[in-house]
């Protein structure tokens, strides 16, 4: 059972997520949970943390009776030391994990604890209080930055120079003011000891969960994460959430190690944990299991976790200067309830997938990966599938690139849960020999669907080679070429062998009135054989070239000349899969004309870009 074929499925890679290796902040937590070594210990951090705070109330309450201060001055410490206890509450029930609060907690306490020793009659009695100091640093230690901890530790340097001040002043000698200042003094410096090996424990926690050659998770840290993906707060959908899980193998990998050296396999490990570190979206876990076998798992929605499939699966196909190397995949998932344990539910979908992986790494390089059961059962899924009225149908805008205006559609399918990516439904429909009747069903959906875009936008319809050839496209969009500028998009399902009766179909449709785009140049079996034989209109540059284009020299040299070739042959270059405003730079720098991705717009409904 593939992820790919959650509901929100697009029909082919047009439009991934950031590849930015930055972290969420659910990840960025997890991580951290996991370095604490799991819920136990972060239950008993927050309990101990819960009653130092309700320590320092207690030691005021018990000072009152003393009659160390005036009654109007008891009443204000014990308004102090009651303030502790609801603080108290709160770390009792909830952490306060994140950088500012706990900054704040420590100045709560820094506070608390001055204007505490200040209300004392005696400055010298109160001396002592300043001990309480080196508690909270302790805290701060572990909960917050360097320079928190610094700023804590010259405020009670501060506190106590002015109490040991206050007390000369107040006639206690000198000499023994003196002395009990370096003795509390002398506490200050035990965060200073602390802090390294505190620091030698993360090291030490962190190699315990982490792989040391790619630095991914490895099978313990992963369960961990994971764990605590499924309790964060990760987005705000509404809708279902689904876990999604993917085993990734490299091919032969034994004989590339000794074809090449085991550096050079050490290379080719590091290069697939970079790829899956780049296509994985923020909220996802990354794991070498072992060997060459690596884990991805994503939660959140349909769409979201079928995109992350889609990602791993083209950033997987991209070149590399070093040894040639192959992966096979397997994937599965199911729907998950937010919060509940995930270890067990992992563990399965890790087994479902590997079955998968290794079905299709045991089948023959000739056979279509995409073929993974019975032709029969295809045909029957793919009947039940459109005389149901499918595939549903969105729209992705298409965008000037100065103004980032949308000028165009590209009409996208989606299709139902547990069979696998929209790549792999028409590669399923084509190994069963219907192919064209599922992108024809497309095609008529997106003909009705994009009625209610703005009229000026042109719509983009996908179409393979064997459909343009073997098929009548003209009277299907005959009816539409006179109210709306339509591009038939050649798409990469099979590689163009006759290209003189598909020369032919696409000069009848472009004499018709309808526009030839090319898509995934660069990519697949869209090369320059089938830019020169069809003279497209408008050629998509294929994502595997604009991820990361701002960064990569090459990149921008490939894209620049495929610019230049457009503009010699008359072509409208895109840029697909544009993600980042540095992407985005790049494209106006070249001049390319138009931008597609989700940096100008995600594929939606036809309704949420209907005209006003």
């Amino acid at each position: 059972m593939s992820v790919g074929g959650f509901l929100a499925s697009q029909a082919k890679l047009s439009g991934p997520l950031s590849g930015d290796v930055r972290r969420s902040d659910a990840v960025l937590g997890a991580e951290e949970h996991a370095l604490n070594r799991g819920p136990n210990n972060e239950r008993w951090a927050r309990v101990l943390i819960g009653g130092l705070a309700m320590s320092f109330g207690l030691a005021g309450i018990l000072m009152i009776p003393s009659g160390q201060f005036t009654s109007a001055r008891s009443i204000y410490v014990a308004v102090a030391a009651l303030s502790t206890v609801p603080v108290a509450v709160v770390w009792f029930l909830s952490s306060w994990s994140r950088r500012r609060l706990a900054n704040v907690y420590v100045l709560y306490a820094d506070i608390g604890i001055l204007a505490v020793m200040l209300s004392f009659e005696t400055p010298f009695i109160a001396m002592a209080g300043s001990a309480m100091f080196s508690v909270v640093a302790v805290f701060a230690i572990v909960s917050t930055s360097p320079r928190t901890l610094a700023l804590h530790l010259v405020g009670a340097t501060a506190a106590l120079l002015l109490i040991a001040v206050l007390s000369i002043l107040d006639g206690t000698n000198p000499w023994t003011v003196a002395s009990q200042a370096v003795i509390f003094g002398s506490l200050f410096a035990v965060p200073f000891a602390l802090r390294p090996y505190i620091r030698h424990l993360r090291r030490q926690a962190q190699v315990a969960l982490r792989d040391s050659l790619t630095g991914l998770w490895n099978r313990r840290g992963l369960f961990d994460v994971v764990e605590h993906l499924n309790k964060a707060d990760v987005s705000t959908r509404t809708g279902p959430s689904v876990i999604g899980v993917m085993v990734i193998d490299i091919d032969r990998f034994k004989s590339i190690n000794d074809t090449y050296g085991h550096p050079s396999g050490d290379a080719v490990l590091v290069e697939v944990a970079n790829r899956l570190s780049h296509a994985a979206s923020k909220d996802s876990a990354v794991s070498r299991l072992g060997g060459d076998e690596f884990v991805c798992v994503h939660i959140g929605s349909p769409t979201e976790v079928d995109e992350a499939e889609s990602r791993i699966r083209a950033a997987l196909e991209e070149s590399f200067s070093g040894p040639p190397f192959t992966t096979s995949i397997g994937s599965a998932g199911d729907h998950i309830i937010k919060g509940d344990a995930t270890g067990a539910l992992v563990r399965r979908l890790v087994a479902l997938a590997d079955i998968e992986l290794y079905r299709n790494k045991t089948q023959p390089r000739s056979v279509d990966p995409g073929a993974r059961a019975d032709p029969l059962q295809i045909r029957q899924r793919m009947t039940s599938l459109i005389e149901s009225g499918g595939p549903t149908v969105v729209f992705q805008p298409i965008c000037n690139t100065a103004t980032r205006a949308v000028v165009g559609f590209e009409a996208l399918s989606r299709f139902p849960f547990g069979h696998g990516s929209p790549m792999i439904w028409f590669r399923d429909a084509t190994q069963a020999g219907i192919g064209t009747r599922l992108e024809l069903a497309a095609i008529d959906n997106a003909l009705r669907a994009m009625e209610t875009l703005p009229a000026h936008a042109f719509v983009s319809l996908n179409a393979s080679a064997e459909t343009i050839r073997s098929t009548d496209l003209h009277a299907r969009l005959a009816p539409h070429i006179g109210t709306r500028t339509l591009y038939l998009e050649i798409t990469e399902h099979e590689r163009v062998d006759d290209y003189r009766s598909v020369a032919r179909s696409v000069e009848d449709l472009r004499a018709a009135g309808v526009r030839i785009s090319v898509d995934d140049v660069g990519a697949g079996f869209s090369g320059l054989r089938q830019v020169v034989e069809l003279k497209p209109d408008a050629l998509k540059v294929d994502y595997a070239l604009v991820h990361g284009i701002d960064k990569d020299p090459t990149r921008r040299a490939a894209a620049a000349a495929l610019a230049g070739f457009a503009r010699e042959v008359g072509s409208t270059l895109i840029l697909e899969g544009v993600e980042t405003s540095g992407e985005l730079r790049v494209a106006l720098e070249l001049g390319v004309e138009m931008v597609q991705g989700f940096l100008t717009g995600r594929p939606d409904v036809p309704s949420a870009y209907a005209e006003s």
